[in-house]
């Protein structure tokens, strides 16, 4: 097995999540941040699958404007942010006191726990923008209760990280044909969902919405359930702050329009969403924590040193 099949092994198994833990509890705030440098330099010269998926993601962000050494520096920062944010969450895991102090509390925070009471149920989607499983935990244990659909037949490094996600009032369920029931019915009877909207299909529905200005392969099911439960969306994420704590980030609810799900009317709900995932992600695209490319069917933009430098001309006597 190459050092990419490799590490893409050890980071789906349940023991390499584990390790990860251990590392990041183990490694002071203060040395961090070398770690973290060095890690992402020896990933990205190992697997070319993050760096692939960071450099295509990062150049839509961008209008497809960025190339060259700008592009580079963009993937390298992007890598490196989300390796921050492993280390973060993993550093303070099990600790309510040290994850709480990670957490902004704010009147954004104030007003999104408030309503989530008070005018609920939503259907919650997340952009994987910042640290939002931090944020769950923590926002689980200051009154957000709702089901939580995970990714389908989870390996065992998503099993292990459900397993963290599952606490009191947070329900983690792998998305099935029983646990999609059990979200129409919980909706139906006031309980919240919470999924994702930004992460890839691998079996892609027929209706592509555009995010960035391209078709993509995203989710519906955010669409799906709320037009049938006839409950807004809200979209939420929570991107890493200068002083190294996460706010919250909440568009205001986001009401379906249509009263059938047809293919135009799923469409446009879905890019609603993902306008406000879009203004969101561009307030610090390195801060979009895909490892996936989002664009399967876009060609990836060249690295630097994959660009041809011409022959100089030589000169003559």
């Amino acid at each position: 097995m190459g050092k990419s099949g490799l590490l893409e092994s050890f980071s789906r198994s349940g023991i390499g999540m584990r390790t990860a833990l251990r590392v990041a509890r183990a490694v002071p705030r203060r040395t961090a941040e070398g770690v973290i440098d060095f890690a992402t330099a020896r990933f990205m010269a190992s697997s070319a699958t993050l760096g692939d998926a960071s450099r295509l993601n990062q150049w839509m962000a961008s209008g497809r404007t960025l190339a060259g050494e700008k592009l580079d520096s963009a993937v390298r920062d992007n890598v490196r942010m989300m390796g921050r944010f492993l280390y973060d969450f993993y550093h303070v895991l099990g600790s309510d006191e040290a994850e709480d102090r990670l957490i902004v509390f704010d009147d954004v925070t104030d007003e999104f726990l408030r309503r989530h009471i008070a005018e609920g149920p939503f259907v919650y989607a997340g952009a994987h923008f910042g640290n939002f499983d931090l944020m769950g935990r923590v926002l689980g244990r200051h009154g957000l209760n709702a089901q939580v659909l995970s990714v389908a037949d989870p390996n065992a490094g998503y099993e292990w990280q459900n397993a963290i996600r599952q606490q009191p009032g947070m329900e983690v369920t792998p998305v099935s044909i029983e646990a999609l029931k059990h979200a129409a019915r919980g909706l139906a009877g006031g309980c919240s969902v919470i999924t994702g909207l930004d992460r890839p299909l691998l079996q892609p529905d027929k209706i592509q919405p555009r995010l960035f200005g391209h078709d993509a392969p995203l989710p519906l099911l955010h669409v799906r359930l709320a037009m049938r439960a006839r409950v807004p969306v809200v979209v939420v994420t929570a991107p890493r702050t200068d002083d190294g704590r996460y706010r919250l980030l909440a568009s205001a609810p986001i009401d379906m329009v249509g009263e059938t799900l047809s293919p135009e009317t799923l469409r446009v709900n879905a890019e609603r969403c993902l306008a406000e995932a879009e203004r969101m992600i561009l307030t610090d695209p390195r801060q979009w924590a895909m490892p996936h490319r989002v664009w399967p069917d876009l060609r990836l933009p060249a690295r630097t040193s994959d660009e041809v430098t011409p022959a100089r001309a030589g000169c003559s006597d």
